[in-house]
Order: structure tokens, then C-alpha cells, then sequence
């Protein structure tokens, strides 16, 4: 939590929190139409996210292969709030918030509060963008480069519940994150759960889009099979004509799988309108340079058509030719529904605050 969930998130003059405002994004496929234009440009809906979302659910943040060795440290930031997840000496794994949450910052700078991750020397505040993994080879545990995310004494640090499936990692911050079901509905594909699967290929790329978009191009689908509130998966046709298997394990994992292939993209935001794919391809064996061009062909495919889409959006509401708060198109991708609807039912269970308290108004933007 980054704000004061009691003072609500409004916005474009809209009550953002209320789930009647989103009546006809959750009416079937065919009848529903599309987010808000303000979901896709607004600070507050990305607050309303880090409540809602990265603050409650589990977490997507990459695979077992970006920390083999033992006292390697995986840094994810989850909304606001700065992680990592450390390969122990007996194996094991163990979660924590970082101990520089503000890096070196006695109050977050105003730079940092616009929603855009900035580049900044200490990597573990909540605030800037993340590096990637931190391998022993980089030194010991007292350098600067550990110490911002360890501290003296990690044992101090406020534990993150940690869940392996497969090759898969997911964190959970909410204290009680650890009670619910993470594998419950999940079939996960043969390449991330086999023993012996090799990660053939890792890269990070990132598109002018938001999540949402980016996260709705990832996993079209021509053919929904099954959908939860957890997951959903169906299947597409490539670019070349061969289906690929599609799973969206929500909010932020997307599986693509065509035969012994899985392409795993953790979704991270990195601004309201930018969004990181951290991909990684797990195989039972080498790929070739056809196969690795066919992958890059679907991933830069879906992140310009993510960006097409974000495009269309107007920056502010003074820009919107319609003066609505709804985008009036019925919702034409069954997975984009699907996510929709995954997104506002997390609004309608998130706890609520009330409080009859008077507070200044500038106290709304306060950031702790």
C-alpha cells in the first residue's frame, strides 16, 4: 500500500474503487465492453492496482534458472514495494522486502511519484527500476551492491511468502497471502514442470504499452479451452500458421507452448503506459536460430500490437473525442474479457477503509 486507501481513488471525476462503474465491462462476451480509457493512463488506477492486485495476489517473478547457485538474489518490485527472493545454502528458497525500500531517500522524491520507474543507483528502492539477478560472483554478502537489498541481518527483514510450481516462482506480500490456493486450478505445461528442462534462452524487452495491453496481446486466443478467476487457457494460431498453446496466470504470467517450448513472460510494469517482458524459454533442449526467430517474431508481434493499442488511447480526458468515462466498443478478445473481469473482481473483494475523519486534501498524495 503506497497511499490512504480511506480517501478512496477517483479520478476524470470517476470513483475509480466502485464496482458499479465497471456494470458493463462484466456483462458476457459480445455484450461487454472495454476498460475505462482512464485504466490505461491514470496514477490512481495504478494505485488502485498496487492495493488491489500486487499487494494480494501471487506474483509472477521469473523461473528457478535466474538463481541457481546458492546466496543468489532474484530483486522483483511488486507495485511499490521493493522484493527479493534468495537461493539459501540447503537449497531452499526464502523471500523478503528489501531493507532500502527508499534507497538512500528520507522521503520519496518527487520524480519517483509519477508512476514511471527511474533509473537510480540503489536498485532495491520501490521506486526505481529492477535489476537483474545478483549472483555470488558479484561479491559477498556485506558489498553495497547486497547490502541494499540484505542489510546486516536478512533474518530481520520482513518475510515475503514464497510458492514454487515447477520452474515457476511466485511471491505473495499479503500476511495472509500464504492461505490461499495458488495451484488449486492450474494445469501448467509439460516444459516447465519437467525435472530436467533446460532454459534455452533469456531476454528482457520493453514496449510503450500498459500492462493490460500488453498482457491481452500476449495470450489472444482464438479458442478459449478453461477459465477461472486464477487462470485461463486456449490456443492461437502463430504467425506461420502452427497453434500455440496459450495460458494468462493472472496478473502477470503469460505461457506460450508449442511442443517441447514453453515461452514464460513475467509482465512487469515500469510506467503507467510501459511494460517489461522478462522472458524466459524452457526446453528440453538447445534452440536453433529458427526457433528462437519464430519466439521473437510472436513476442515483437503482440508488444507493437500492445503499443498500437495504447496508441489509441488519448494522454488525458481533455483528448478523448467521446467525454465518457467508458470506452462505448464491445470487447472483441475473449482473453482481454477474461482479464478484465479477473481485474475487477479483485476491486470488488479488496478490503475497504471508511472513515469519517476530515483530512486535507494534500494529504491524498502523500506516499509512505
Amino acid at each position: 500500500m503506497v497511499r490512504r486507501p480511506d480517501l478512496g481513488y477517483r479520478d476524470e471525476g470517476v470513483n475509480l474503487s466502485d464496482p458499479s462503474v465497471f456494470d458493463r465491462v462484466r456483462r458476457p462476451f459480445g455484450e461487454a465492453i472495454g476498460l475505462p480509457r482512464v485504466a490505461y493512463r491514470s496514477l490512481q488506477f495504478l494505485y488502485l492496482e498496487d492495493e488491489a492486485i500486487w499487494t494480494r495476489d501471487w506474483v509472477s517473478v521469473g523461473t528457478v534458472h535466474e538463481i541457481p547457485a546458492e546466496g543468489d538474489i532474484l530483486p522483483f518490485t511488486l507495485g511499490y514495494h521493493g522484493v527479493h527472493v534468495q537461493r539459501m545454502e540447503d537449497g531452499s528458497l526464502e523471500a523478503r522486502f528489501n531493507m532500502a525500500q527508499h534507497g538512500g531517500c528520507r522521503m520519496v522524491p518527487t520524480q519517483c511519484q509519477q508512476g514511471e520507474r527511474t533509473s537510480c543507483s540503489f536498485t532495491s528502492c520501490g521506486y526505481s527500476r529492477d535489476r537483474g539477478p545478483i549472483t555470488t560472483g558479484e561479491g559477498p554478502d556485506n558489498t553495497r551492491i547486497k547490502y541494499q537489498y540484505l542489510g546486516l541481518r536478512p533474518e530481520r527483514l520482513h518475510p515475503v511468502h514464497v510458492a514454487q510450481l515447477g520452474d515457476l516462482l511466485f511471491l505473495n506480500i499479503d500476511p495472509g497471502g500464504a492461505d490461499s490456493d495458488l495451484s488449486g486450478d492450474l494445469t501448467l505445461p509439460v516444459p516447465v514442470m519437467r525435472p530436467d528442462a533446460v532454459r534455452a534462452h533469456r531476454q528482457w524487452l520493453e514496449f510503450d504499452a500498459n500492462w493490460k495491453f500488453s498482457g491481452q496481446m500476449l495470450a489472444r486466443v482464438d479458442e478459449m479451452l478453461t477459465s477461472s478467476d486464477r487462470a485461463m487457457q486456449g490456443r492461437r494460431a502463430a504467425s506461420d500458421g502452427s497453434q500455440i498453446e496459450v495460458q494468462w496466470i493472472f496478473p502477470n504470467l503469460i505461457l506460450l507452448t508449442q511442443g517441447a517450448e514453453t515461452c514464460a513472460i513475467t509482465l512487469q510494469h515500469t510506467a503507467i503506459t510501459k511494460t517489461l517482458f522478462r522472458i524466459e524459454i524452457l526446453s528440453d533442449c538447445p534452440l536453433d536460430a529458427e526457433r528462437l526467430a519464430f519466439w521473437h517474431k510472436e513476442l515483437l508481434h503482440a508488444g507493437t500490437g500492445a503499443e498500437a493499442l495504447q496508441d489509441s488511447i488519448p494522454s488525458s480526458a481533455s483528448r478523448d473525442r467521446v467525454q465518457d468515462c467508458a470506452v462505448d466498443q464491445t470487447q472483441d478478445q475473449i482473453a482481454a474479457w477474461w482479464a478484465h473481469n479477473a481485474l475487477i473482481s479483485r476491486f470488488v473483494k479488496m478490503p475497504q477503509v471508511d472513515s469519517d475523519i476530515p483530512i486535507f486534501r494534500n494529504v491524498e498524495h502523500y506516499l509512505i
